[in-house]
């Protein structure tokens, strides 16, 4: 039946270059009488960190309980996100994408020719699976099967995690039906243009999609799995996925500071674990007579949290340490747990996590620099955010922030 929409649309499109009337299928109505036949398609694109892969398979679970028939397909490439999607029973196929990098790299003469294979894989993914509609969560892989699914008249959703939006979703609002927005400050790029010529806005704010796991954790439980106790203050630090060396680096100034205070889960990232861990066994091993004991005791450090661990994490966690991903912060927010957010600065960047750090500080959160760090200014904004009656307040600001039912409210859409 899906290749019955696909010669309907070429019909349709032949009919528009013939100069002489044609007698061809209604596409529109086709697809839509045939949609009612059967449970809905969706094609779900995305590849990359964390940032990328844990709101798709967020949204994935919100149309699974939304629709116990729907039928999935993940798309994309990187071993992150195979793992992640295997973990979370989807199928996934893989597909080339050509990467517009910020520096100079043997692989940006690549670019091109993966581009075009990863044009053509898209063709014939998506003739094969030809979905009722294709999620998109930006980045260069999201490319070509945007642009694809147009010439088979797919409707285009995608969404954009950050408030000032990256290169790749520009590109697929082009073709989008939709775009999902985490910030209400990103509309104005999706909008029409100021002379009032261009199409209405597409934007559709929704929030950042968070995972039901990680808001879940049972604390009690989580003591346990820590070796924490329940009288004392726990501090959670995250780089993100993939880690954040500056905050590493500053977390180990800090540590011996930290330990004699708080309790410490630490995600390092699995490419920055092995260097951190020899730090903490030289500091361990340098105080064993005074705070090397503090250190056993106190700091959790592991080099990546699964979902269901970093779960457990925030239900122990009193003050959060992070990058200024959208996932973060709206994990953050929905959690509404106190933060300090650290930024990946400029030179590493295109700058979104300073714009989404900076709107998340309307809200109460810290924002450190990542010039600005020192041991000093970490452990007392912890002991300024602790003092009750500003972590309530915090608390309550940052919790406005959050949007807790964004995967929901696309899956909806999408099921239309």
């Amino acid at each position: 039946m899906s290749h019955v929409i696909v010669l309907s649309g070429l019909m349709a499109l032949l009919e528009d270059l013939r100069p002489g009337p044609i007698k061809s299928y209604n596409y529109l109505k086709e697809k839509k009488y045939l949609s009612n036949l059967m449970s809905k398609r969706i094609l779900l694109v995305g590849g990359g960190s964390g940032g990328h892969v844990f709101p798709l398979i967020a949204v994935a679970e919100a149309l699974r309980t939304a629709d116990a028939g729907v039928e999935l397909l993940v798309l994309g490439n990187g071993p992150f996100l195979a793992d992640a999607v295997t973990a979370a029973g989807l199928p996934y196929k893989t597909v080339k994408a050509g990467k517009l990098r910020r520096y100079f790299s043997f692989w940006t003469f690549l670019a091109p020719f993966q581009a075009i294979i990863g044009f053509f894989q898209s063709l014939w993914i998506l003739f094969v699976y030809m979905p009722d509609a294709i999620f998109t969560k930006g980045g260069y892989t999201s490319i070509m099967p945007s642009f694809v699914a147009r010439l088979y008249f797919i409707p285009v959703y995608t969404h954009e995690s950050d408030s000032v939006p990256g290169l790749a979703n520009k590109v697929i609002s082009k073709v989008a039906k939709t775009v999902f927005t985490s910030f209400e400050s990103t509309a104005k790029y999706f909008s029409p243009r100021p002379d009032g010529r261009g199409k209405p806005g597409k934007a559709i704010l929704v929030g950042n999609p968070v995972r039901p796991e990680l808001l879940t954790g049972d604390k009690a439980v989580a003591l346990q799995q820590f070796n924490f106790l329940a009288d004392k203050k726990t501090i959670l630090v995250t780089g993100g996925s993939q880690g954040a060396k500056r905050i590493n680096e500053a977390i180990l100034e800090s540590l011996v500071q930290l330990v004699q205070q708080f309790q410490v889960i630490h995600q390092c990232g699995d490419s920055q674990y092995e260097n951190v861990k020899t730090v903490v066994d030289q500091y361990t091993k340098e105080g064993e007579n005074s705070y090397g004991p503090m250190i056993s005791a106190n700091y959790r450090l592991y080099p990546f949290l699964n979902p269901q661990d970093m779960g457990m994490a925030y239900s122990v966690t009193d003050i959060i340490i992070s990058r200024g991903g959208a996932s973060n912060l709206f994990e953050i927010a929905s959690l509404g747990k106190p933060a300090i957010i650290i930024p990946l600065s400029t030179s590493a960047s295109r700058g979104d996590q300073i714009d989404n750090a900076n709107e998340f500080h309307k809200y109460g959160a810290v924002v450190i620099e990542e010039a600005n760090i020192t041991p000093h200014i970490i452990v007392n904004q912890i002991q300024e955010l602790l003092e009750p009656t500003r972590y309530a307040e915090v608390s309550a600001k940052i919790k406005t922030f959050a949007k807790p039912n964004a995967a929901q409210n696309i899956a909806q859409i999408l099921l239309q």
